[in-house]
């Protein structure tokens, strides 16, 4: 078999972890055997940090969420680069892909499923909307990809054969990640001396990440420990509403909205634990990235979390939507710093045997291989 020429679609209107899984997985494809273009349904940030990184990008920008316009010039692309593989992220880009891919010749279709719908659009209708398209549309995939076994299950238990679905786990560069990484420049920049404990969280803010749960936990906290302070790391829809909630619980003064950074390994090996308080993850990408650099892990026990954090051997797990109990792991961890570092200690393992991007890559590969050389 051939060079196999894959676009990947997805929306690309900001930088999360369906767009650093791109990154790291077209860095790790074999380029021998697999060339990969990224097509973007929106003209920023992603389009920008795909090219910076090497990757072929450009955009196909929707005048609005129903400008189907785009389907016809997405497949007149596909046509003329000869794309064997349209691999499509998020429902935008399944929707589009599915359509222009049944306008070439039915070119085979790849979805990576990176999250729950109902998770990603809290609003009726626009969940709704996205729920039809998305069902009326899954059966014109070919093979889907859950980055995790929960995700999986609930494709299954949706309709989808199981037959349909391979589970491939999300990868990172280890080299990037280093636990060596410098230190000090950050928090310098934050304000924070090196003796501060500093708890962080990153990700978007969004409902699905639960940040209020963090911020209640955080006035918790620093009932019992005054001297910690706190970082909301990244932007989203929530940003306002989470600010004026710290001023409502007293803890301004103690929180850090740092808004969208560029340098966040750097910010995140400032921490001394990272926090993931979310209501629903497909994976933990920020888990894994926290993990592989010897940074502390307390996460919710919800999704694909628990297969990347196993509760006491490498961070600790607590339920979703509780922040006594979260602000009571935050506490434990940052009281108990010997049986942390063993559990960090037995992270940064796990992570190089199971949650490489070499591994992504090969895997996916496989599948290529797999789609192209069979019939459902």
């Amino acid at each position: 078999m051939g060079l196999i020429k894959v676009v990947q679609i997805i929306g690309g209107g900001e930088f999360g972890g369906a767009e650093r899984h791109i990154i790291n997985l077209a860095g790790a494809l074999n380029p021998q055997m697999v060339e990969v273009t990224v097509c973007c349904l929106f003209s920023e940030p992603f389009v920008g940090i795909a090219a910076k990184a090497g990757i072929n990008a450009f955009n196909l920008t929707m005048r609005n969420r129903t400008d189907l316009s785009v389907v016809g010039k997405l497949a007149s692309i596909i046509r003329e680069n000869n794309f064997d593989i349209v691999h499509t992220h998020g429902v935008r880009a399944n929707l589009l892909g599915r359509l222009a891919a049944r306008q070439v010749n039915r070119k085979p279709v790849v979805t990576t499923v990176h999250s729950l719908l109902e998770r990603d659009y809290p609003g009726f209708f626009r969940r709704q909307l996205n729920s039809i398209t998305e069902w009326a549309t899954r059966g014109w995939t070919d093979y889907f990809i859950a980055v995790s076994q929960g995700l999986k299950a609930k494709l299954v238990s949706s309709g989808v054969p199981q037959d349909w679905v391979t589970v491939i786990y999300n990868g990172i560069v280890i080299e990037d990640f280093s636990p060596s990484a410098e230190r000090g420049a950050q928090r310098a920049l934050l304000g924070y001396g090196p003796a501060v404990p500093l708890v962080g969280i990153v990700a978007r803010l969004h409902p699905v990440k639960g940040h209020q749960y963090f911020l209640e936990a955080a006035q918790l906290v620093l009932e019992q420990r005054p001297e910690v302070r706190f970082v909301v790391v990244g932007d989203g829809p929530q940003r306002q509403v989470l600010e004026e909630m710290a001023g409502r619980l007293g803890i301004a003064g103690q929180v850090t909205f740092t808004g969208f950074v560029s340098e966040v390994r750097s910010l995140m090996a400032d921490l001394d634990l990272l926090v993931i308080s979310s209501l629903w993850e497909g994976f933990g990408l920020t888990a894994v990235e926290a993990m592989a650099m010897g940074l502390p892990v307390i996460s919710t026990e919800v999704g694909g979390l628990p297969e990347v954090v196993l509760h006491g051997e490498t961070g600790l797990l607590v339920p979703p939507a509780n922040s006594a109990v979260l602000a009571k792991g935050i506490i434990w961890m940052l009281e108990h710093p010997e049986a942390t570092a063993e559990m960090t200690k037995r992270a940064s393992q796990v992570v190089c045997e199971k949650f490489t991007a070499q591994v992504m890559a090969r895997r996916t590969e496989e599948l290529y291989r797999k789609v192209l050389g069979c019939e459902r």
